[in-house]
């Protein structure tokens, strides 16, 4: 087939490509840093780029438009850094880790004690081993002279190593999340946590959401490795660069935890997710896994093992069961809820004696997915919003502001409700039919902007471009809430219990971190009557990674969270419908 080359600016990259060949699969297959959220159906427009013809530029989108000549593209400048959240409410657990070291000075074989060697290292435990150990242990055990190091995983023996390495333990637990990944590197000796790091999930190229992930890892085996290679690819590589700040290696790392929601554990695992996305959305494994490091190609110690946290449902993960368990809600004699807010949101109700949870399709609208002006918490997007006498926002990293994230979408609307600009129905009123003293002295800002009805917040200083919201963003977002609200109150009908009832009310995840509380009550996407029972508990399912990994009863207790939690599936409840219509407005 005909090649055409492919020039890309600003950074001057020349590539090749097959004619008939879209952009898309030109981009990905060429490394190239660009997102596709939408999977590229070409729904959510994001992936528009710019082809050069002499003086002329054409926008199109790298999706659908295909390759059959030479080109020269411009892709828009993107901000690669976003902040991942990492911290979250951290909390004690004894200190008894998944993997530990015991050291043996052993006496030597004689004709008087001719015990065989497995014998000799165990005595009378009832422990296992594979057999790699017991290939290893006669050369290692005479090499240092019967001073060994065993390596234990429960009841196995994983490793026998040459003289005293007690002090060489470590471990990292995993938060793998739709858009982002956060690892931490604990020492499993002290306890400790000594290194933090993160970074976006790699799939998002191929789609922002689940159900796009899950689509394509379905169509061929191929979709599954690369989806598969991609994610594994970058954990290890964050466990390369964990070690590293510390001056370590990676085979001082011998355990490492991961909490995932249900389709980023299979898709880690290489499992095909398919089923997830088709009625009646069954997983392959709700269980804990246990498994060599090696069987997935995790680059820590050789002998090192992987702890997967077990999946409730389809759509409810090893992160929801690891934020349970960071959140203690399974020994909670008050009762709790748990929203993590999301493309898809995770809702558990309940207390140590009964938990209920749903998911909801919110959408990405929460994530700055599907909305105009939306974009990820990344610098340069506005977090917050305040309109009073004087219009005011605050923009991650005191930047100049080039989009809206999730948290200022939510303070954008709240506010617009308050001054009247916005109606309960979620209706942007037109300048002539506000009627608020306040919201009168804003309505300049109401405009129409491609024909759609729209709030300009501000302008990019560098494109001279409103950032804005239109009446379509409004309409997104009233889908995403009202998602949300339709679950916690089907979650609180199951259980027999009203809003009053709750004590506490505990956001998870990087949206309830950065969410104002007061915004998400004034537009319904937590009951009013919470208000002040809210806090949020940052990234809840990194903390039950790591307690998971420092105690082997907080991981057992995770585990066991797949069989004692009851899910609600919602696309089948009778009354989902109509509660989520009701919720819809403001």
């Amino acid at each position: 087939m005909n090649k055409h080359k492919i020039i890309i600016l600003p950074d001057n990259i020349e590539i090749s490509a097959e004619a008939n060949t879209f952009l898309k699969k030109v981009l990905i297959e060429n490394g190239v840093y660009f997102e596709f959220p939408c999977g590229g159906t070409g729904i959510c427009r994001q992936c528009k780029l710019k082809i050069i013809k002499g003086d002329e530029e054409e926008e199109v989108l790298a999706c659908k438009f295909k390759v059959q000549e030479d080109l020269i593209i411009k892709i828009p400048a993107r901000e690669k850094k976003h902040n991942v959240l990492i911290d979250g409410d951290n909390r004690q657990a004894i200190l008894d880790p998944l993997v530990k070291k015991v050291f043996l000075k052993l006496p030597p074989a004689t004709l008087q004690d001719n015990r065989d060697d497995w014998h000799r290292i165990t005595g009378q435990r009832g422990v296992k081993a594979n057999l790699k150990v017991l290939q290893d242990l006669p050369g290692i055990i005479r090499k240092s002279n019967f001073s060994v190091t065993l390596v234990f995983s429960r009841e196995e023996i994983i490793a026998v190593e040459s003289g005293d390495t007690t002090e060489i333990l470590f471990g990292m637990a995993f938060d793998i999340g739709t858009t982002t990944i956060a690892g931490y590197l604990l020492n499993l000796k002290t306890g400790e946590e000594i290194a933090q790091v993160s970074c976006l999930n790699p799939q998002t190229k191929y789609g922002a959401d689940v159900i796009s992930r899950i689509n394509y890892a379905s169509q061929s085996i191929e979709g599954l490795n690369d989806m598969h290679n991609e994610i594994i690819s970058e954990v290890n590589s964050l466990i390369e660069k964990a070690v590293n700040e510390i001056g370590c290696s990676k085979e001082d790392v011998y355990a490492v935890t991961v909490a995932g929601n249900t389709a980023m554990q299979h898709l880690f695992l290489k499992i095909q997710p398919e089923y997830l996305a088709k009625a009646p959305y069954i997983p392959t494994v709700t269980g804990e896994v246990v498994l060599d490091a090696e069987d997935i190609n995790i680059k820590i110690n050789p002998r090192g093992k992987v702890f997967v946290f077990p999946n409730i449902a389809g759509f409810v993960g090893g992160d929801t069961a690891a934020a349970i368990l960071a959140a203690q809600m399974d020994t909670s004699d008050n009762l709790k809820l748990l929203i993590d807010i999301g493309t898809n949101g995770e809702i558990v109700l309940g207390t140590k004696d009964r938990l209920l949870a749903c998911s909801t399709a919110a959408g990405p609208a929460f994530e700055g997915g599907n909305i105009t002006c939306g974009m990820r918490g990344a610098a340069g997007a506005i977090d917050h919003v305040f309109i009073d006498e004087e219009f005011k926002y605050t923009v991650i990293d005191d930047v100049s502001p080039c989009g809206i994230a999730g948290s200022g979408l939510v303070d954008a609307i709240a506010q617009l409700l308050k001054i009247g600009i916005v109606d309960k129905t979620g209706r942007l009123l037109k300048p002539k039919e506000v009627k608020n003293e306040l919201g009168r002295k804003y309505r300049d800002r109401i405009i129409d902007i491609d024909g759609v009805l729209s709030f300009v917040l501000t302008y990019n200083t560098q494109t001279g471009k409103p950032i804005f919201i239109s009446q379509r963003d409004i309409r997104e977002f009233q889908l995403a809430k009202g998602a949300i609200a339709a679950g916690i109150d089907i979650l609180l009908k199951a259980y027999g219990a009203k809003a009053e009832d709750i004590r506490e009310v505990l956001l998870a995840g990087a949206f309830g971190n950065y969410l104002n509380y007061k915004s998400a009550c004034r537009v319904g996407l937590i009951p009013e009557q919470l208000e002040d029972k809210t806090r949020g508990i940052g990234n809840a399912a990194g903390v039950g990674a790591k307690c998971g990994l420092l105690s082997e009863k907080e991981f057992e207790r995770g585990a066991k969270l797949s069989q004692k939690v009851q899910y609600i599936e919602l696309s089948s409840h009778h009354e989902f419908n109509q509660i989520f219509i009701n919720k819809l407005d403001f």
